[in-house]
């Protein structure tokens, strides 16, 4: 369901509008998700709005048709084989795209090669060294939508790896020196022992034996090895790769990771070295390349990165890949993804207003939600859509300027120069727009980075402490690229002839990548000389650099030009040796110039860009920063969702997968049915202050939990009930004020009627239990659901719970704890009832209603509900079990989902979930305080129970005040119950606990509840 309503309803368009704001492939995902299904496409009308005539954000790239139509791109962009989400949503994308034999990227596997070879730099005495691995390749493919391992199945296999790894290298190292038998033996010993234990019994005490048997051998190993490591490199990098591994699995195990739910987020506190070096890493091995290079991709190096980030990606890199290790693009970002996403949503309808300028969000008076959305127009298309793409090659792709000839204001742009995707353009804006709620939207997607934040959610910052925070801890930096057309083959120029990824390398173009394999997509002919491609990477600063309001690219780029030249010469001959000349520096006629320029003057034939402009620096994963940042769907204002690897996901890194699966998170908010692959856990937000103490009135009783009920004797009705209406009454009081945080549907089409009557109600807290106790009548309707989580694509029943949409007690001491204790919605009626034994004959429910609901209706005091039991013709006795099996077997013709139920409900203890709410006391249409609460309630002595035989009928008066038929699907006046149970026990209401809570500035949800969404 939608995150919040129109404030509007009765002028609610007959299609929701949606806003997104921005471009990025974050927003692309969550338009993708929103229009998945003709459903969907139904419900929802989406706007992308994008500044500039070009989608991607980060991931955007060009045609340059002034220089061959090469490709002009943001960066270095290579996928990791685990981004599983990233995948499956383009692979989907392809498909739907249609595209036909023999065009030049057709499939998800015409799109992407797989690549294997990484080379890690490492400066030591002797200068600069490199590690070269060949990671293995398979058949498989990624992008099929299956679950990746879990952290727990990833660490039993990597302790494997360790070990053997250790046994391969023990076995090596050893040469000539005596066997040390009791080394062998213990890693025998271990290896024995790991492949017998189940990977969901790596926690507590079994896990903290393995990380000392592991360390011990660990320690032993150095201990022997110790000098070579000081004057072997070969033997020392096979340590560092050991040692890197060994200390990391025994900081896992020691740091009970996988005790609760996956907590990596438990260890973002500390800084990913800090915390290997607190589980007992050498310096060696803290500062080697391996290590540095974890700094280097994701643009941290000096900034820090948390270190429970730094090991769930690392873990996902080394042991969830599919196919490869890597992905390289057969083309530029911009025509590989982009285009093609963006030719699906135009297809399924999403409208793109290209060159609008989001220059601010606005809230209401009441700061509340967003109300406008104020847009400066940068241009006119004549024919009132601008239609963006070029062909080059077969492709079609993004230009390196607008298409003038489709703008009104083409010439003069031209004329100008306009960057009109510059947050400094100078270029006045044609109009300002303003977007108003409940006319031009409904909910916004807010899909623009971090860094811009500031400019256009000032007023979003400035009324919530929790954005402010964010913007004050989540750090963003420049990052710098080139890229090199050369005029020799990489193999001849490179000193690995497999084409490496090299990376931790110098500064600032640390990262390195032959992509000559895109030279068939540029079109070069043999006669342009151009032979092989380079590209580079890095960051700029680190991290703690402002935006600035005066526009730096001009300095940028000459700092760039200057570290590019200094680069080229010094450093590129040492990994390109066949690039240099005589005295070791690089010949500048290698680099392709067409216009046949000398010396360092070449460089301006190459593409250099720094990414300085607000949102397009990268995010940072800094230690302490992950929970400041803000989830998706936890924006605090009413209809604003977030999109962007920026925001809190879980996982925090900035990348095309993260970005991919914020998307996907905004769209589930906003009521799409959304599978993610390989979500992480958020923690629960805990409380911004300490909870204040409740002040005890006398006379008040809302005493506290827990509640212990004695000498209670039970009579449960159960009544036949409409499917389409529980559905609705569940939606109404617990889905949609859950927000998608949560879903509940009906585990049957019944209800059951309970009558109770306890001899003693007390307070379990041992300060209040002393205050005395009362005899409580109850009188409920229960309505049995399932609380659904998320499985293969699809929500599957977790766990049963109870709603009571109708209470009726005896006392006002129980309505009052009822209401503010859990969200019972209890009403003090009068009870009558005659039983004779176990058996209730008869039951009357009198209290106020409200015949009618007019403003001339007088409320009254009459009948609720009549219950009486009939002996004639009892009729076979049956249990609940039967009768579920019987009310469900339409809908469960395996008796799966009945026998579970009818497990639950015959155990000693039930769930029981409530809307708990308090009503504003100045805005009285809202609420100060809402949740979705659930609390067990436990048996503590069960004397008997069983079926009743009769016939019970039960009548009620369908009063407005009490629509019993309307609620719960229920014949009008009343009908007979199908089975009757009578139940003799003592039980205790136990304390609850906030399944989601509604806040305006800090919504939290439960550790578990974060993939729920509508299933219909």
């Amino acid at each position: 369901m939608p995150i919040q309503s129109s404030p509007f309803p009765h002028s609610k368009p007959r299609r929701e509008k949606i806003a997104i704001l921005g471009g990025g492939m974050a927003s692309l995902s969550a338009a993708f998700a929103l229009t998945d299904t003709a459903a969907l496409r139904e419900r929802y009308e989406i706007t992308v709005y994008q500044d500039g005539w070009l989608l991607g954000g980060k991931g955007a790239s060009v045609r340059n048709r002034d220089a061959h139509g090469r490709i002009e791109e943001h960066g270095l962009h290579v996928w990791l084989g685990y981004y599983e989400n990233a995948f499956t949503l383009l692979r989907r994308c392809y498909e739907e795209l249609g595209r036909p034999p023999g065009a030049a990227i057709r499939t998800l596997r015409d799109a992407f090669i797989k690549h294997g070879a990484i080379v890690v730099g490492e400066q030591t005495p002797r200068g600069w060294e490199h590690w070269s691995v060949n990671f293995p390749e398979t058949d498989e493919w990624p992008g099929d939508g299956r679950p990746l391992p879990s952290p727990a199945e990833s660490l039993r296999g990597a302790t494997l790896q360790v070990l053997r790894y250790a046994m391969d290298w023990w076995t090596q190292w050893r040469g000539g020196l005596p066997a040390v038998d009791d080394v062998a033996g213990q890693l025998r010993g271990l290896l024995k022992h790991v492949l017998t234990l189940q990977a969901s019994l790596l926690v507590g005490r079994a896990a903290r034996a393995l990380a000392d048997n592991v360390r011990s051998l660990l320690d032993r190993l150095r201990s022997l090895a110790r000098r070579d490591l000081e004057t072997d490199a070969n033997l020392r990098r096979l340590w560092i790769v050991l040692e890197y591994s060994a200390v990391s699995l025994i900081g896992i195990l020691r740091d009970d990771v996988f005790g609760s739910a996956d907590d990596f987020e438990a260890l973002d506190e500390l800084d990913f070295s800090d915390w290997l070096r607190k589980h007992g890493a050498s310096e060696m091995t803290v500062s080697s390349g391996l290590v540095r290079a974890f700094y280097h991709l994701a643009f941290c190096d000096g900034a820090g990165a948390g270190a429970g980030l730094a090991l769930l990606g690392m873990i996902r890199m080394f042991t969830s890949y599919r196919g490869a290790i890597f992905y390289k693009m057969r083309a530029g970002m911009g025509e590989t993804v982009i285009a093609p996403l963006y030719e699906v949503l135009r297809r399924r309808g999403v409208r793109f207003e290209f060159f609008h300028r989001v220059g601010s969000l606005e809230l209401s008076d009441d700061q509340r939600r967003v109300e406008r959305v104020v847009i400066g127009r940068q241009a006119t298309p004549k024919t009132g859509e601008y239609h963006p793409l070029i062909d080059v090659g077969g492709l079609p792709c993004w230009p390196e300027q607008p298409l003038y000839d489709q703008l009104v204001e083409g010439e003069a742009l031209a004329r100008h120069g306009a960057k009109l995707a510059s947050f400094w353009s100078d270029w006045p804006h044609v109009e300002q727009r303003t977007l108003h709620l409940g006319e031009d939207f409904h909910h916004v997607v807010l899909g623009i980075s971090l860094g811009a934040l500031p400019f256009v959610a000032s007023e979003l910052i400035a009324a919530s402490p929790r954005w402010q925070r964010m913007v004050e801890h989540v750090k963003t930096v420049r990052t710098v690229s080139m890229q090199l057309w050369v005029t020799t083959p990489i193999e001849q120029l490179a000193s690995n002839a497999s084409a490496p990824v090299t990376t931790a390398y110098q500064v600032p173009l640390e990262t390195w990548a032959d992509m000559s394999h895109l030279l068939p997509s540029e079109g070069w002919k043999a006669r342009d000389g151009v032979r092989g491609i380079l590209y580079a990477c890095g960051q700029l600063g680190d991290g703690d650099d402002p935006v600035s309001v005066r526009d730096p690219r001009a300095d940028d780029r000459a700092a760039l030009e200057g570290f590019a030249r200094g680069f080229l010469e010094e450093h590129l001959p040492h990994i390109w040796p066949g690039g240099a000349d005589s005295r070791g520096r690089l010949r500048w006629d290698g680099l392709f110039d067409p216009e046949g320029r000398t010396g360092p003057e070449r460089l301006h034939a190459q593409y250099l860009r720094v990414n300085a402009e607000p949102s397009d620096r990268y995010v940072l994963s800094l230690p302490g920063s992950q929970k400041h940042r803000i989830a998706p769907d936890e924006a605090g204002f009413e209809g604003l969702v977030l999109a962007g690897d920026w925001t809190r996901t879980g996982y925090d890194l900035g990348c095309i997968e993260a970005a991919t699966m914020s998307g996907l998170m905004a769209a589930r908010a906003l009521g799409a049915p959304v599978s993610i692959v390989g979500e992480v856990p958020r923690r629960r937000a805990e409380p911004r202050v300490e909870l204040p103490r409740y002040v005890d009135r006398p006379g008040e009783m809302a005493l506290r939990a827990p509640y212990m009920m004695e000498e209670v004797s039970m009579t449960a009705l159960v009544l036949r009930a409409r499917q389409g209406a529980l559905s609705a009454l569940l939606d109404r009081y617990l889905n949609n004020p859950a927000r998608g945080h949560v879903r509940y549907v009906p585990a049957a089409p019944f209800v059951v009627l309970a009558a109770a009557f306890a001899g003693r109600a007390f307070s379990g807290d041992p300060e209040h239990r002393r205050l005395g106790y009362m005899p409580e009548t109850d009188v409920a309707f229960w309505v049995p659901a399932w609380a659904m989580r998320p499985g293969k694509g699809r929500l599957i029943p977790e766990r049963l719970v109870w709603f009571l949409p109708h209470v009726f007690v005896s006392t006002g001491a129980a309505a009052a704890a009822g209401r503010e204790i859990y969200g019972f919605p209890k009403s003090v009626v009068d009870v009558e009832a005659r039983r004779s034994g176990h058996a209730l004959d008869y039951l009357s429910v009198v209290g106020e209603v409200l015949a009618r609901n007019t403003p001339e209706t007088c409320g009254t005091r009459a009948r609720i509900l009549e219950v009486t039991r009939s002996n004639a013709a009892p009729g076979p006795l049956r249990s609940v079990a039967e009768v579920l099996g019987e009310a469900m077997r339409p809908l469960d013709p395996s008796g799966a989902w009945a026998s579970s139920m009818a497990r639950r409900v015959t155990a000693d203890e039930v769930t029981i979930a409530f809307l708990k709410q308090f009503r504003d006391v100045q805005h009285t249409d809202r609420a100060c305080y809402q949740a979705i609460i659930e609390a067990k309630a436990s048996v503590r002595t069960l004397r008997g129970y069983g079926p009743l035989p009769g016939t019970f009928q039960v009548r009620w008066g369908d009063h407005a005040s009490h629509p019993f038929s309307a609620d719960l699907g229920l014949e009008p006046g009343g009908q007979e119950a199908l089975a009757a149970t009578w139940v003799d026990f003592d039980f205790v209401m136990e304390s609850g606990r906030e399944i989601f809570r509604a806040d305006g500035d800090a919504p939290s949800v439960s550790e578990r509840g974060r993939a729920l969404s509508n299933v219909g």
